[in-house]
């Protein structure tokens, strides 16, 4: 698509009232590109646009960058999404199972960067480009398109949601994720990055952490974590790419429950594997899954489920992972007993 931004100003057109939807539990990338959006209407357009967002925003980081961003986000719950003639999806896309748009409302714009969704098709505008490593990379570009002001706590934020997407350029990174991380850099506030980057974290998280070590089994080059209940969903995602440091592995696994749901992060660092593929593969009937070349993840409803079912639906998916991967006949070793 030649010039998406001036396409998007135009679709937009007189349309006063925009909403911005993020995925559930949101990151440093959808946040930084919801405000990035947020701003591109309000200097091009001078509309009102309000961000939304379901579930929680968990991690330290991600409270400590919406703080700094100044971007008011209202949870989804709160929202009639009837009152806005435009809708925005960030970062995710309809169909995936990991965004609080109603069931059966398409939404006008979808601007994301992860595999295509068959449903995207079907709106208004779509911007999908799973060959970069991040939607503030996107976003970033549309700035620079339309000649919009970048400041520094923007800067920052698109900077560091594809810092954190890319793994600082080593992951599912593209020659634009490159260009838009020249462009940000001498532009971001350092005091501000690193304020966000190492917030002071609550005693729960280490123990947390800690039932994640304790629970975590290898067989081969592949590791899985059971860890129980979570206080915020995205604990799980830090605990695999944790987890996938130790020496000899390549997989991780870990899944929790958080509320009435079981969340599951995947990672990896076999090449020619796709992550993504493996998460859609293992929650295939149960829930909804999907992802990036090197990490993935995924949700599973747990509403009216026993103690019983639970176990023995968690154990399915450990049994999927292991025989996609291929490490289903490996023998069974606690991190723990290995390390002693």
């Amino acid at each position: 698509m030649d010039n998406p931004a001036h396409t998007l100003i135009s679709l937009v057109g007189q349309r006063r009232r925009i909403l911005i939807v993020c995925h559930n539990n949101p990151d440093p990338d959808t946040i930084a590109s919801a405000a990035a959006l947020k701003s591109l209407f309000l200097h091009a357009l001078r509309s009102k646009v309000t961000v939304c967002y379901g579930g929680v925003i968990g991690r330290a980081e991600n409270r400590q960058l919406t703080r700094r961003l100044k971007i008011d986000m209202i949870p989804a719950r709160e929202i009639d999404f009837k009152a806005y003639s435009v809708i925005c999806l960030v970062d995710t896309q309809p169909g995936t199972g990991n965004n609080s748009l109603p069931k059966g409302m398409l939404p006008d714009i979808v601007i994301d960067h992860h595999p295509l969704r068959r449903n995207t098709a079907k709106c208004t505008f779509s911007d999908v480009r799973p060959k970069y490593g991040s939607t503030s990379t996107i976003m970033t570009e549309y700035l620079r398109e339309l000649e919009l002001p970048v400041d520094k706590m923007l800067a920052t934020g698109l900077f560091y949601g594809l810092k954190t997407d890319t793994n600082g350029l080593l992951r599912s990174a593209a020659k634009a994720d490159l260009d838009a991380f020249n462009f940000l850099f001498p532009r971001i506030a350092p005091r501000t990055l690193s304020s966000i980057e190492n917030p002071r974290i609550p005693k729960s998280y280490f123990l947390k952490f800690a039932d994640g070590i304790n629970n975590s089994v290898q067989y081969g080059d592949v590791i899985v974590s059971q860890m129980g209940r979570l206080h915020n969903p995205d604990i799980a995602a830090e605990m695999a790419d944790f987890l996938l440091r130790m020496e000899n592995v390549h997989w991780s696994l870990c899944i929790g429950e958080y509320r009435d749901e079981l969340v599951m992060s995947v990672r990896t660092s076999r090449r020619g594997w796709w992550a993504g593929r493996v998460a859609i593969k293992v929650l295939r009937g149960l829930g909804t899954g999907g992802g990036h070349e090197k990490a993935a993840g995924g949700r599973v409803n747990l509403s009216g489920l026993s103690p019983e079912d639970r176990q023995e639906l968690r154990d399915k998916i450990f049994e999927r992972f292991l025989k996609i991967v291929g490490s289903r006949e490996q023998k069974e070793r606690r991190l723990l007993a290995t390390a002693a």
